[in-house]
């Protein structure tokens, strides 16, 4: 039974044991990629190295078995750069992006390509969770807004862009037509008052998302209705006041209080916001000089000047989005100002660091390739975009929109919130240009399962399909083939993904730390 100790601290242990079994039993995390509880290590990924003091050498966790008086430190200067090497050189050769150019485009980062997957399996009622965690509006902005999500499409490159707005649109429209429809889940409450001057689409998309962290949240604005220039600034006939109004009210059900012909600087005064309430939320459209008078709030010519990525103004306390900042024309980059204003107004009444919305590592795959157009179309179907012909031409059917989802080329990664390779890139800040060198390998997609997606450009090469499926007793499983740079993990016998996954498809799934083995219709 040797004693090793790992960060200072010792432990026993039987001596069949490795150095990543030993640090499991004092709960410390080593990072791995290529191991698997109940399987042979393989010692591939070399993301597992620790710093043995004794020999001044880097050594895999997963695979160095523990000797007496071991002492090892598994987060120094030196472990680190190793690992950031390690995922630097996995990334020079991986072939995907985490999220869709549709989504990056978005102002509120919406899972587009998720939604549309859930329309395709008419999940309606997922669908709308998947927009309202981003989106506090949709039925409004899928009416209004220009649609730069759009712009990104990658479809477009074959022929039309997808018509994600009124895709979203429709869910939304489902979704209100329901008896009951969707309310999010509300925190239990914090004890915290947050004041929100405007009830414009900033004001309301930070209250939404405020009031489902348990805030009591308190409007004020200078009409005697809420909806700011969706309300005043928008024709009837390119909004109904009815949607308006609607969704409106699915914000003010989960607790908001409203304040009508409340203007700051004349019958509201900041100084007495700031005081009464916890936090203070400036959404008050164009901005105004006036409001603002004998104040110590800094402001520039285009408006109040805030932290960019945590949109706290000068003041404590006091944080200030939608033209508030900066005139802008599109709704949908003043409801995304409210929902990342909610996300630090948050922080800032838990006591936590105030760091704003986190910005996690994204694989880009920069410009795609004519020859690689085959590839998603493997996934989607060939057919032009789909114009709705109900409601004079504004509004999808049910059947309207299913079809038109069957368009999506699928280009995100479908593992973009389990992905152990994007977690690990997102903790060490990997780079993917680093070891970058000449053209990036085509796009490949194996769509020979009913169930399971294969792409092998994000294939890391750890082996685990191919163990789970050799002691699973699959007939055919995985295997590598070629060797050196070239080694490249497919079927055996140059057979289908289906006839290679009859047993294990899902062990495969689960294990695969990246998104080369996927579900083709989950997340």
């Amino acid at each position: 039974m040797p004693i090793i100790t790992i960060n200072n601290q010792e432990i026993t242990v039987d001596k069949n044991s490795t150095v990543l079994d030993a640090a499991k039993m004092l709960n410390i995390h080593i990072p791995t990629l290529c191991y698997l509880n109940g399987y042979e290590h393989y010692t591939s990924c070399m993301i597992c190295v620790v710093y043995d003091v004794k020999s001044d050498k880097l050594i895999p966790a997963c695979s160095v078995m523990v000797e007496q008086g071991m002492h090892i430190e598994t987060e120094n200067e030196k472990v680190i750069k190793a690992r950031k090497d390690t995922l630097d050189i996995l990334l020079s050769e991986h072939i995907g992006d985490c999220e869709a150019m549709c989504q990056r485009a978005c102002p509120a980062h919406m899972n587009i390509p998720l939604m549309i997957r859930q329309i395709k399996q008419k999940n309606y009622k997922e669908a709308i969770i998947t927009v309202k965690k981003d989106i506090a509006l949709p039925a409004v902005l899928g009416r209004i807004c220009p649609a730069p999500c759009e712009n990104g499409c990658t479809r477009k490159l074959y022929d039309h862009p997808l018509s994600i707005c009124k895709l979203k649109q429709f869910v939304a429209d489902t979704d209100l037509a329901e008896k009951e429809p969707y309310k999010p889940k509300v925190k239990t409450k914090s004890g915290k008052k947050v004041a929100v001057v405007g009830a414009g689409p900033t004001g309301l998309s930070a209250a939404y998302y405020l009031l489902q962290d348990g805030h009591e949240c308190y409007i004020y604005d200078r009409n005697s209705l809420p909806g700011g220039m969706l309300r005043y600034g928008v024709t009837d006939k390119d909004l109904e006041k009815s949607v308006l109004d609607a969704e409106i009210e699915r914000i003010f059900e989960l607790g908001a209080e409203f304040h009508k012909e409340k203007i700051l600087g004349e019958n509201i005064n900041l100084d007495a916001l700031q005081e009464t309430y916890d936090a203070v939320v400036l959404a008050t459209g164009t901005f105004d000089n006036k409001m603002l008078k004998n104040t110590q709030i800094q402001l520039s010519p285009r408006g109040i000047v805030v932290d960019k990525n945590t949109f706290e103004t000068s003041l404590p306390g006091l944080f200030a989005g939608g033209n508030a900042i900066g005139e802008g024309r599109m709704a949908i980059r003043s409801v995304a100002h409210g929902k990342a204003i909610a996300y630090s107004v948050s922080q800032f009444l838990g006591n936590m660091p105030l760091t704003g919305l986190p910005q996690r590592f994204n694989s880009k795959l920069g410009k795609i390739k004519s020859d690689e157009i085959a590839e998603f179309l493997k996934e989607a179907e060939k057919y032009d975009r789909i114009n709705p012909q109900a409601g004079a031409g504004k509004y999808y059917t049910g059947e309207e929109a299913e079809k038109e989802s069957g368009r999506c080329f699928h280009c995100d990664c479908r593992k973009v919130d389990s992905c152990k390779l994007r977690q690990y890139c997102d903790e060490y800040g990997a780079s993917q240009k680093r070891f970058a060198t000449g053209e990036r390998k085509n796009i490949e997609k194996i769509v020979q399962h009913d169930l399971v997606i294969f792409e092998p450009g994000k294939c890391i090469k750890c082996d685990l399909c191919v163990k789970i499926t050799k002691q699973a007793g699959e007939e055919l499983g995985l295997t590598f083939i070629n060797r050196g740079f070239d080694v490249r993990i497919t079927m055996p016998f140059n057979e289908s993904l289906s006839k290679g996954l009859t047993k294990v498809a899902g062990e495969c799934v689960d294990a695969c730390p990246t998104a080369a083995l996927a579900w083709r219709n989950q997340d």
